[in-house]
């Protein structure tokens, strides 16, 4: 399970380059440590195998005081924190591995 968590908001504005390496960059470091690790499985193994990558809402931008985000609400991320975890969320999705 990867849960990519470099936080909080202001942070991410004072300092974006931490960010960046660890929600982006350490996410790209994991898959493919996932990656070599998968290649070496059985076929059996290979189906079962799982990464779980966790995300965040702030990926989808803010809502107001009603609403609610759903899989198929757009990206839209407002600051370096949601901005590098949108990366992530899309290095996690890339399928080409499969």
């Amino acid at each position: 399970m990867h849960l990519a968590a470099e936080t909080h908001v202001d942070c991410s504005i004072d300092g974006p380059a931490d960010f960046i390496l660890t929600n982006v960059v350490g996410t790209a470091n994991l898959l493919e440590a996932a990656r070599a690790y998968w290649i070496g499985l059985d076929k059996d193994a290979k189906m079962r195998f799982r990464f779980h990558h966790v995300s965040t809402d702030e990926v989808f931008g803010s809502l107001g005081s009603e609403g609610q985000f759903s899989e198929s609400t757009p990206y839209a991320p407002n600051s370096p924190y949601s901005t590098s975890k949108a990366g992530s969320d899309h290095l996690a999705r890339d399928r080409r591995h499969e």
